[in-house]
């Protein structure tokens, strides 16, 4: 395998590699890190590594010789363990879906290091991402106790739509409730994700001082019902 088989491969590869599209849990990612971290990397010939990954369709194995099995795979970082990691991300056991998901991201890692001979990263969060954007959730607040008017929840969505559209931003998606507003942006890692949600806040200040300053931020996982509530609490002291 040389550089150009290689470099024709990656360029073949779609961007949404280069930032983790599907969300993967925070206590998976730290447990592959710590196992990915207990391998180094390796070398086979195109029939070993074929036969390794077999592990992964013998209904016979055991989940953690499946991990063990990808993240070996990941590890030899050759075009041939990219696909056969791949060909399982496309039907994998549920126990493994997001596991799967980091080998084949850290396998094009090491295919991309071997262009150049300076380390690479990926980057992953609970909430993925979407074309060289991560995703984040915000959460406002109305800067009185009473409910945030219709009115009120229009102008929020198209003063933050406006920011966002200025920052390479994506509004995503938008839950206006009346004791709050949530809200998933897709926004580049070359902008502060505070200055966004915060400009949106000013703008919309200036048409009558409505939001509340303080808010919430995370890109880890969307708050549920009661989470939400505990959070409103948090900001409001």
């Amino acid at each position: 395998m040389n550089d150009e088989d290689i470099r024709e491969f990656l360029d073949n590869l779609p961007d949404k590699l280069d930032i983790l599209e599907q969300g993967v849990d925070f206590q998976i990612q730290k447990e592959y890190i710590d196992y990915s971290h207990t391998f180094d990397r390796g070398e086979l010939t195109e029939t070993e590594t074929v036969k390794l990954s077999s592990i992964l369709y013998d209904i016979k194995m055991s989940i953690e010789d499946k991990k063990k099995s990808l993240t070996i795979l990941a590890h030899l970082g050759t075009i041939i363990a990219f696909r056969q990691i791949e060909k399982y991300y496309t039907n994998p056991d549920n126990a493994l879906k997001q596991w799967t998901v980091l080998a084949l991201q850290e396998c094009k890692m090491f295919l991309a290091s071997a262009l150049t001979d300076q380390s690479t990263g990926f980057i992953s969060s609970g909430l993925g991402g979407l074309n060289n954007r991560l995703r984040y959730y915000f959460l406002i607040l109305p800067s009185s106790d009473r409910p945030f008017s219709t009115t009120q929840k229009n102008i929020i969505k198209e003063e933050l739509s406006l920011v966002a559209e200025d920052l390479n931003s994506i509004l995503e998606s938008i839950d206006p409730s009346d004791t709050f507003v949530g809200l998933t942006v897709l926004a580049p890692m070359d902008i502060s994700v505070g200055s966004l949600i915060e400009t949106g806040i000013k703008k919309c200040n200036e048409l009558g001082n409505f939001v509340f300053e303080p808010y919430y931020v995370t890109n880890q996982s969307i708050p549920d019902e009661s989470e939400i509530k505990e959070i409103i609490k948090i900001i409001k002291e």
